[in-house]
């Protein structure tokens, strides 16, 4: 059954399989960094153009400190050859399992393909933007990168002695002369 899931709402975690040959979940991603989700159906010229689009925006999101995972349901084999094929430096998924359906996505009848669209999780599991359908990811980067700059650091919540350790230990590193 579809819910619609709105800014704010808990991000419904999954495990799926991805193209790396490896099993990821949600909530083991998250902690880390912010996560775009671009779920999609098929090869179309659509998704090619959008893939293509995050594929090149990959950098400035990392730098923002978010990851990017497509999902599909899809083949693996079909998933493996559009990451291969458009030169994709991140994992495709596949939603064998209809976890899309929890995020509210899915096409209206069997006929159709279900519209593509995009959520951005942050690092507490909560839905910090999201356009379901999106009409134009090129047009939402700008929104995604603002979304995430309004992301706190990833260390406001640590104990200042927490980090008042790290930066000690990591300057002495850097500075203390090896003795040989």
């Amino acid at each position: 059954m579809a819910t619609t899931l709105v800014v704010g709402d808990e991000a419904p975690n999954f495990d799926l399989t991805s193209t790396e040959d490896a099993v990821l979940m949600l909530r083991d991603e998250v902690p880390r960094m912010a996560v775009l989700l671009y779920f999609f159906d098929g090869e179309g010229e659509r998704v090619q153009a959008d893939l293509k689009i995050l594929a090149g925006g990959q950098r400035k999101l990392r730098e923002r400190g978010a990851v990017i995972l497509g999902i599909s349901a899809a083949k693996m084999d079909a998933l493996k050859g559009l990451q291969r094929d458009l030169h994709l430096q991140f994992p495709l998924l596949r939603d064998d399992r209809n976890f899309s359906s929890q995020y509210g996505v899915g096409a209206a009848s069997e006929e159709e393909a279900a519209p593509p669209a995009l959520f951005l999780v942050d690092r507490h599991q909560k839905i910090l933007w999201l356009a379901s359908p999106v009409p134009s990811v090129e047009a939402a980067m700008g929104d995604i990168d603002k979304a995430l700059q309004a992301l706190p650091s990833q260390t406001v919540n640590y104990p200042k002695t927490v980090v008042n350790r790290v930066v000690d230990w990591w300057v002495n590193k850097i500075r203390r002369p090896r003795i040989a």
